[in-house]
C-alpha cells in the first residue's frame, strides 16, 4: 500500500468525498477475505478504517486525526429498531485531563481543539457479525449548529466548574445537556485520576455526545440535510461566548421535523448570560399559580385533563412547541416528571421507574445498569400544588440530577436488589418504611401479572421507587 493517502489531506470536503465510497459497503468487500486472517477480535473497526482505508496510523494525539484539514474521524454504531435505524450508544471523544482543562477557555479547550469539525461514519451493528462485515450507512461532515453550540459551551463550563470546585469525582452525565462526561475505562482504583483542587481520586472521564443527540444527526442525514453552519462572525460570537446576539446572521440550517420542535429558534432568544435551563424556568415562571384548566384555556388546548400525558402537553404549550416532542429535551434525554403536592405541601406519592427485569439485572454491572443510566439523567420536575379549594396549580419547576452522595446510596440499593434476586429472595427488598431514599414494591397490572426469574419461577412484577419524602426534600431545597 502506498504511503500517500488517496485524498487531499488538507481538504475536509475531499476527505468526505473519499469516505463516501464506504456507504453501503463493508471492509471485507473493500479489502477481501484475507482481512479476516489478520483480524483479531471485535472492537477495532475504527482502527481498521484508519489504517486500511484512510492510510494513517491511529493515535491519541490532542490534535484532530486529519490535522491539516482540522478534521476528526469518529465511527459510531447504529442499531435497527421497528421505526428504523437509531444510534446504539453515546459518541465518546477525548479523555478529560482534570489538571489541564480548567486552565483553558472553551475555544482553546481539548474538546474544541480536536472536535470542532467531525467526519462521522455510522455503521450498522449486527451482533452475529464480525466488525469487518458491518455495513457503513452514513458518511457526513458535522459542525455543531449555533443553538447546539451555545448549549455545548455551557455544558463544558459546567464540567469545568466542578473540576475547579474540587468535585471532579462527583461529575455526572446528568449535570449537562448535550456534552456529557462519561466514565472511560474501569472505575476501579487503578483507573482513577488525580484532580487539582481535591485529594480525592476521580474516575477517568471523557467528553461524549448523548445517543439521543446522535439520533438528530441521523435523522438529518436520512432527510438529505448535509449542510454545515458557516463559520462566520455570528458563529465566532457564540464560540467566544459574547452575548450581544442579534437576529441577523444566525440561521441555524434546521430542517423541520415531523415529530419534534426546538424551544430555542435562534441564539438571540437568550438574554445576556442566560443558559438554556434559565430560559426554560423563566418561561414557566409566568404561569406560577395558574391552574391546569387556566393554562389549557389560555393556550386553547384540546386536551383531556384526566389524560396521563396532559402535563407534557401543557409544558409544550408554555415552551411554544406545537409538535409532539421538545427537541432540546429529546437531544439531552431530559426526563419530564410531574409532581403533585397536597395543600399542606406534603407529597404522598413516591416516584416509580421501570419494572425490574429479573433475568437482566443479574448480568448487569452498576454503571451499565438501567437504574444508573436513569438516575444520572437530567430531570425536569413540573410541580403542582393544591390550593384551599383543592384545585391543582402550577407551583414551580426545577431541573434536577441526583447528587453524587445519593448515587452511592443508589448503588448500595441496586447491589442489594441484585444480590437478593440472584438468591431467589423476592420478599426482603428495601421498603418505604426503611427511609433509605429507595424502595422496591410491586408494579403490575394485578397480582397475576408475573415475570420469570433466574430460578425459573414466576414472581410478581416489581419496580424501583424513589421515596416521596426524599423527592419532597429535593424539590424544596
Amino acid at each position: 500500500m502506498s504511503n500517500k493517502p488517496p485524498y487531499d489531506i488538507k481538504d475536509p470536503v475531499a476527505i468526505k468525498a473519499y469516505a463516501k465510497r464506504l456507504e453501503n459497503k463493508t471492509l471485507r468487500q473493500l479489502f477481501g477475505n484475507d482481512l479476516q486472517n489478520s483480524y483479531s477480535g471485535k472492537g477495532k473497526l475504527g482502527q481498521l478504517l484508519e489504517e486500511l482505508y484512510f492510510n494513517y496510523k491511529p493515535n491519541s494525539n490532542s490534535e484532530p486525526d486529519f490535522l491539516e484539514a482540522g478534521l476528526e474521524l469518529k465511527t459510531t454504531p447504529l442499531k435497527k429498531i421497528s421505526k428504523g435505524l437509531v444510534s446504539k450508544e453515546r459518541l465518546v471523544f477525548n479523555i478529560i485531563n482534570f489538571e489541564e482543562e480548567y486552565k483553558l477557555s472553551f475555544e482553546n479547550s481539548s474538546f474544541w481543539k480536536k472536535n470542532k469539525l467531525l467526519l462521522l461514519i455510522f455503521y450498522l451493528h449486527e451482533k452475529e457479525k464480525l466488525d469487518i462485515d458491518y455495513v457503513f450507512k452514513i458518511v457526513r461532515l458535522w459542525r455543531f449548529p449555533l443553538t447546539d453550540l451555545k448549549i455545548i459551551i455551557d455544558d463544558w463550563k459546567t464540567i469545568v466548574a466542578k473540576i475547579k470546585a474540587g468535585k471532579a469525582h462527583e461529575i455526572s452525565e446528568g449535570d449537562t445537556l448535550y456534552l456529557g462526561a462519561c466514565t472511560k475505562g474501569s472505575t476501579a482504583e487503578k483507573s482513577k485520576r488525580k484532580q487539582p483542587f481535591s485529594d480525592i481520586l476521580a474516575p477517568q472521564r471523557a467528553f461524549s455526545l448523548k445517543s439521543k443527540y446522535l439520533n438528530f444527526i441521523i435523522e438529518r442525514s436520512f432527510k438529505g440535510d448535509f449542510e454545515l453552519p458557516a463559520v462566520n462572525e455570528a458563529y465566532t460570537k457564540v464560540l467566544q461566548s459574547q452575548n450581544d446576539f442579534t437576529k441577523s446572521g444566525y440561521d441555524d440550517l434546521v430542517i423541520p421535523s415531523d415529530s419534534h420542535e426546538a424551544v430555542i429558534k435562534d441564539v438571540s432568544d437568550y438574554r445576556e448570560g442566560q443558559t438554556f435551563e434559565d430560559l426554560i424556568v423563566e418561561k414557566f415562571e409566568k404561569y406560577y399559580g395558574w391552574s391546569e384548566k387556566e393554562i389549557v384555556d389560555s393556550f386553547n388546548l384540546n386536551v383531556n385533563l384526566k389524560a396521563k400525558n396532559k402535563n407534557y402537553v401543557l409544558a409544550r404549550a408554555i415552551l411554544g412547541v406545537t409538535k409532539q416532542k421538545i427537541e432540546e429535551f429529546e437531544k439531552a434525554e431530559i426526563e419530564l416528571k410531574t409532581i403533585k403536592l397536597a395543600e399542606n405541601g406534603v407529597l404522598k406519592e413516591s416516584m416509580s421507574f421501570a419494572q425490574i427485569k429479573f433475568l437482566e439485572i443479574v448480568n448487569e454491572e452498576w454503571e451499565e445498569s438501567y437504574l444508573y443510566t436513569t438516575l444520572t439523567k437530567r430531570f425536569f420536575f413540573v410541580i403542582f400544588k393544591k390550593d384551599k379549594h383543592q384545585v391543582s396549580r402550577l407551583y414551580k419547576v426545577k431541573f434536577w440530577t441526583m447528587p453524587y452522595s445519593d448515587l452511592i446510596v443508589a448503588e448500595d440499593f441496586w447491589n442489594d436488589t441484585k444480590k437478593k434476586i440472584k438468591k431467589g429472595v423476592y420478599n426482603q427488598f428495601w421498603k418505604l418504611k426503611d427511609h433509605k431514599i429507595f424502595h422496591v414494591r410491586p408494579k403490575g397490572v394485578n397480582s397475576k401479572d408475573l415475570m420469570e426469574t433466574p430460578q425459573g419461577t414466576m414472581e410478581k412484577k416489581k419496580s424501583y421507587w424513589l421515596n416521596s419524602r426524599y423527592i419532597l426534600n429535593q424539590i424544596t431545597n
